[in-house]
């Protein structure tokens, strides 16, 4: 158990502020109560044990800061920890971190735009989640509703007010006639089966 809590000392500028709270407490301590013990090992086999920190080569890291740049300027979502990733040249993320960051559907997108595929394929029930065409009071009546995507088309428009991959033409609850939306603008509506 010395061992583990020697190895946790090398990595404890990644810990949590809960976990670093845990890990304060313990450090010192030479027997350890079995509720302690768990989250030595869990801490250990999260932070330490699959060898995550030396396989954090270049290349990862290379990833990982564009994904940050990404996440940086398509807020709110992974925007602190892309910030981190951006400040701090020597921050190595936990392996969760850089699945999350790195391995999302919108990061493979952004990584390779080509074979990228719309997250929301015709048919997809959808919910308007905010309007990003600018300043101005057009489409706030649209947030909150629900939809249905028409059709799915490549955006072909290269200016930054528009840098998203797909726009979708959605058939709003109430309404006759279909309203375009780039995919930043809405979000999937999970339907839950009754039986």
């Amino acid at each position: 158990m010395k061992e583990k809590i020697n190895q946790l000392t090398k990595i404890v500028n990644h810990l949590t502020a809960v976990e670093l709270a845990f890990f304060n407490s313990v450090k010192c301590k030479t027997s350890f109560s079995p509720p302690q013990t768990t989250t030595i090992n869990h801490l250990y086999s999260k932070y330490c044990e699959d060898g995550w920190r030396t396989n954090y080569d270049d290349r990862k890291r290379r990833i990982m800061k564009s994904c940050a740049e990404f996440w940086v300027n398509n807020p709110p979502k992974l925007s602190e920890l892309a910030a981190q990733v951006l400040n701090n040249p020597d921050f190595v993320p936990t392996k969760d971190q850089y699945k999350e960051m790195c391995e999302s559907k919108e990061a493979r997108n952004f990584l390779n735009p080509e074979g990228a595929k719309p997250l929301y394929p015709a048919g997809s029930l959808v919910k308007v989640s905010r309007i990003s065409s600018g300043p101005g009071q057009w489409g706030e009546a649209f947030i909150g509703k629900f939809g249905v995507v028409i059709r799915v088309r490549k955006n072909e428009q290269v200016y930054p007010s528009h840098n998203s991959d797909f726009l979708y033409h959605v058939l709003l609850q109430g309404s006759t006639g279909m309203i375009m939306f780039p995919e930043r603008d809405i979000k999937l509506i999970e339907v839950q089966n009754e039986s």
